[in-house]
């Protein structure tokens, strides 16, 4: 069974800054998020790798995506609000836990508590919330760091954080057949744990990618019921 206090050990032991390699002429590092190592996300891997993907109505909008015994969400999902707002990412006890939330005129990338906020206009990170408190960002090397939408000539579009123009950090894929994809770059190609959701909504897979090959791959089948 996987238990909430086991997962904040982990989080404490294995947790490392996600240094964005941004840096002021002082040398001041740029903290944008908690980022989790390859230990902590194979665990919460083995964790939700039972729960099926399910489609989900509420008032507020439509979550597709891994619910646990209990229908509260808990795996990888999407959620589409009403107003048009987004969350894409890792979800437990109905919360979200990490991932890419889209505000219209705000992104946010990171957890809920601790995420780098860019601005929708401009791209550029804005601040960092953390403590309860903004640290407000600001350096000419930031500008090389952004969060944009690029679209290419086979009709798929890229929504997620770039680094000197290539897909670098936490994004989102929608691929001209229907399917979206959800995880991490580093230098234009997937890199690390995400999320395929299907363009029918049958099924979605979960697990470790390295460019187009993946390094650990779980199928999650939809279920009706």
């Amino acid at each position: 069974m996987f238990l909430l206090e086991v997962m904040r050990k982990i989080l404490v032991s294995l947790f490392f800054v996600c240094v964005a390699g941004v840096s002021y002429a002082q040398q001041t590092v740029v903290e944008k998020y908690a980022y989790a190592p390859a230990e902590y996300q194979n665990v919460f891997l083995d964790y939700v790798e039972k729960n099926p993907s399910k489609i989900i109505s509420t008032s507020n909008g439509q979550y597709v995506g891994q619910v646990d015994e209990n229908n509260m969400l808990c795996g990888y999902g999407m959620f589409v609000n009403n107003d048009g707002s987004q969350i894409f990412g890792q979800f437990n006890k109905g919360k979200l836990v990490f991932g890419i939330t889209m505000l219209g005129t705000d992104v946010r990338v990171g957890s809920p508590d601790y995420y780098v906020n860019y601005s929708m206009t401009s791209g550029y990170m804005e601040y960092v919330y953390r403590a309860n408190s903004k640290q407000i960002l600001d350096g000419k090397g930031l500008f090389e760091y952004a969060f944009v939408s690029m679209r290419y000539s086979n009709g798929d579009q890229y929504v997620g954080e770039i680094y000197k123009h290539r897909r670098h950090g936490y994004g989102i894929y929608y691929y001209a057949n229907g399917d979206i994809w959800f995880g991490e770059y580093n230098n234009d190609v997937r890199a690390g744990y995400g999320v395929l959701f299907s363009g029918d909504q049958n099924h979605l897979t979960i697990g470790c990618w390295d460019g187009e090959d993946v390094r650990r791959e779980i199928k999650i089948k939809s279920s009706k019921k």
